[in-house]
């Protein structure tokens, strides 16, 4: 129940006197909607005068069901750090019953729907935890500002001693790597031209080194989605090269080599792709490949998600509190639902139709 006992001390910014629902019956409402599929205001308020029997029982409804304009107004009020902080406290709750965390991924998303003529897009940072498949929190990334200054924000807020991080090459920062080592954490960054004297180090590096069954790290084919693509993983130590100096605890370049076809093209074309990766661990660790691979799950299983089946970017709420606040709820919807039993042959999709069908599933997925 500690998820509900959250929601019942997040403090409430309206007036005191004249407020007729109170705050935490209105979260615990727009939460059950999201659950349940609903996107909008309106959606919410009918399917609160849809469920209003079963609402009676977990909430105070003596005064009716809100309008969606109660709805809008107070999600248009209230800090979005508030139900950030909501979905760091009940990711804490999953990790403490659920794996360890051994890698932590993080990269950046932007809600499309929210961008107007003088704004741009509403962007945040996630930090995706790969052995739970939740979201461990976010970060908003400010107007005229990017990534690179949110991501160590993001950092000093989470637990990632012994861990390992995985970012993307708009990640791979002197300062962003500093920060992990303080933190005791390990990390895998992408390398690209954006540090050409590091990059260039490197690729000479690996051209004097070869590509050696002594560097060898996995050789695999996948025959799957109509490609067949063959990945092979070559670790390098780079410790003693004087472009790593400054990034602390560099240790290794991983280079990746990406070789695929299309089953069904006649013309049996073949594509080759070299990407390269800087890690804070040794070069002949053998969880390198499975860090590298991994990363793209944050894409997958939450970015994807989000897009596809919470139709985020589809989102064009006027008021941009209210969008990021909606968005939050969004992934604590999906924490929830991925947290209880992860074991379920039933896909997410199925899970998350099951919510707005099953009032005893739904309670289910609150309290567990």
């Amino acid at each position: 129940m500690k998820l509900l006992e959250a929601i019942e001390k997040i403090p409430d910014p309206r007036m005191e006197g004249k407020v007729k629902h109170k705050l935490s019956s209105i979260i615990f409402m727009t939460l059950c909607a999201v659950l349940s599929g609903c996107e909008c205001w309106n959606d919410i308020e009918d399917y609160c005068k849809t469920k209003k029997e079963w609402l009676s029982k977990h909430v105070d409804l003596k005064s009716g069901i809100p309008s969606e304009w109660t709805f809008r107004r107070l999600f248009t009020i209230l800090d979005p750090k508030i139900i950030e902080a909501l979905l760091r406290d009940n990711a804490k709750e999953i990790i403490n019953k659920g794996k360890k965390v051994e890698q932590i991924a993080i990269d950046g998303k932007a809600i499309r729907g929210s961008k107007r003529s003088k704004s741009a897009c509403l962007q945040s940072v996630s930090a995706w935890c790969n052995e739970n498949n939740i979201v461990l929190a976010e970060e908003a990334v400010e107007q005229k500002s990017n990534e690179i200054k949110a991501i160590p924000i993001l950092l000093e807020s989470l637990t990632i001693r012994g861990s390992t991080i995985s970012i993307d090459a708009a990640g791979c920062q002197k300062d962003i790597v500093r920060k992990i080592r303080e933190k005791g954490g390990h990390y895998v960054l992408g390398l690209k031209k954006n540090h050409p004297k590091l990059h260039k180090s490197v690729l000479e590096h690996i051209a004097k080194e070869g590509e050696l069954n002594a560097n060898k790290l996995h050789d695999k084919f996948d025959d799957n989605h109509g490609r067949l693509v063959r990945r092979r993983y070559f670790g390098y130590d780079v410790s003693k090269l004087s472009e790593v100096a400054d990034w602390e605890g560099a240790k290794s370049i991983v280079a990746v080599e990406t070789i695929s076809s299309k089953n069904n093209d006649p013309n049996g074309k073949v594509s080759s792709e070299w990407r390269y990766y800087l890690s804070s661990h040794h070069h002949k660790n053998d969880k390198l490949p499975s860090y590298i691979r991994n990363h793209w799950g944050i894409e997958n299983k939450l970015h994807w998600v989000l897009d596809v089946h919470l139709k985020e970017d589809d989102d064009q709420k006027a008021e941009r509190k209210s969008v990021r606040s909606f968005a939050i709820l969004k992934r604590i919807a999906l924490n929830v639902v991925r947290s209880h039993d992860p074991h379920s042959k039933r896909s997410l999709r199925g899970r998350l139709k099951r919510s707005g069908w099953s009032n005893d599933y739904l309670l289910s997925l609150l309290t567990a």
